[in-house]
């Protein structure tokens, strides 16, 4: 007799229950008796029986065991979420990530239940309606949620919660590049006329011409700049976790790096640190003295979001090609590469950990500069 079909019929079967569809298995009891184990609610035959092909793979490999009572959502938040890195913004991030697209469409599934097919209609049911007001949610939220939940299901592998992770086989959400959006030289230098008046100009310039993250400058402190030596070390950082303002470091040590500032730059900050001083006289013993380098008027520290909102303001009335603040650092990469700055040294400069994802993000500038070099280098040799 072949084995397949058969073979699974007689060590397990499936059924159909009113409108959905029960998987029953015998597995060996305690004395070695045969005991029928079944799962049930199934939406279609297929996820039944492959549901069922794993769980008697499983029993034949030894690999079983019973079914513990924990939720997908009961797992991700009291067993998962704890180990995950002790960055307040990291595991903020990933909260967000379970409470908003997981649990939704998991959470109330038993861990051991969990199948590929419930996963995949995950990924279906973001892309479809996940997002705000019943709109698909953008590609790369379904990509992270689906890269949160892999990592979280292969920790419950090694916790001995499940024999194997549903998503294994599974292919990961993609992502379609797109051009990032940048300024010209042009454009990028209006702006900064424009804005040299601006409380905040510093603060900009220094975005566009250095590609600091916005966390970075807003977490930048007093501290952290020699002028005299024209030196900026990035050091410390300043984000958004549950909607409040968390203080901390970059996450690699690429991210915590010494920056030249050329003399312009210099100049900028002088300006920056005239104006800041004048206020606290103005405010007096009012004047909140926190050590950050960009604050409000009267000391206290803006939330990060409020750069970004003021940014896209002054772009606005500028009358320039619209761009997001993070655009800025787009902006100053793209028009270092276009200068034949090496990309290991535009790497150093931004943070990255490696100048292969530099070349990743900006590959767009690269066909430019190889028609540009050979056309240099024909002219060379041939006059």
């Amino acid at each position: 007799m072949t084995r397949g079909v058969n073979d699974v019929a007689q060590r397990g079967s499936i059924r159909k229950r009113g409108a959905t569809w029960t998987a029953y298995y015998f597995v060996a009891g305690p004395d070695g008796s045969r005991v029928q184990k079944s799962k049930g609610g199934f939406r279609t035959k297929r996820e039944a029986q492959a549901f069922l092909t794993d769980t008697l793979s499983d029993v034949q490999k030894g690999m079983w065991a019973e079914p513990t009572k924990v939720t997908v959502k009961a797992f991700l938040v009291d067993h998962w979420l704890p180990t995950v890195d002790q960055r307040t913004t990291t595991r903020a991030s990933y909260r967000m990530v379970i409470d908003s697209w997981i649990v939704p469409e998991l959470g109330a599934i038993w861990l051991a239940h969990l199948t590929a097919s419930d996963v995949q209609r995950m990924v279906d049911n973001l892309r479809a309606k996940g997002g705000r007001k019943g709109t698909g949610l953008g590609p790369r939220s379904v990509q992270l949620s689906f890269t949160v939940l892999r990592m979280a299901l292969q920790h419950a592998v090694v916790l001995g919660f499940i024999p194997r992770n549903p998503t294994v086989g599974l292919k990961r959400p993609s992502i379609v590049k797109t051009e990032q959006s940048h300024w010209s030289a042009a454009e990028t230098r209006a702006f900064i006329e424009f804005v040299s008046d601006d409380r905040l100009a510093a603060f900009w310039t220094l975005a566009l011409l250095r590609g600091f993250r916005r966390s970075e400058l807003a977490g930048l402190r007093w501290t952290d700049v020699d002028l005299d030596a024209g030196r900026l070390q990035v050091a410390h950082t300043r984000t958004i976790a549950d909607g409040v303002a968390v203080e901390s470091t970059p996450k690699t040590s690429a991210g915590r790096r010494m920056v030249k500032l050329d003399s312009f730059l210099v100049g900028v900050l002088r300006a920056h640190r005239r104006r800041q001083l004048e206020e606290r006289l103005a405010w007096g013993p009012e004047w909140v003295d926190t050590g950050l380098v960009f604050v409000r008027e009267d000391g206290t520290p803006p939330l990060p979001e409020h750069f970004s909102n003021v940014f896209e303001r002054l772009v606005k009335n500028a009358g320039l090609p619209p761009i997001r603040l993070h655009d800025a650092r787009h902006t100053c990469a793209t028009l270092a590469l276009q200068q034949r700055i090496p990309t290991e040294v535009v790497s150093k400069m931004l943070g990255h950990a490696s100048p292969a994802i530099t070349s990743g993000i900006y590959s767009h500038v690269t066909p430019a500069m190889l028609e540009e070099s050979g056309e240099e280098l024909t002219n060379l040799v041939m006059g």
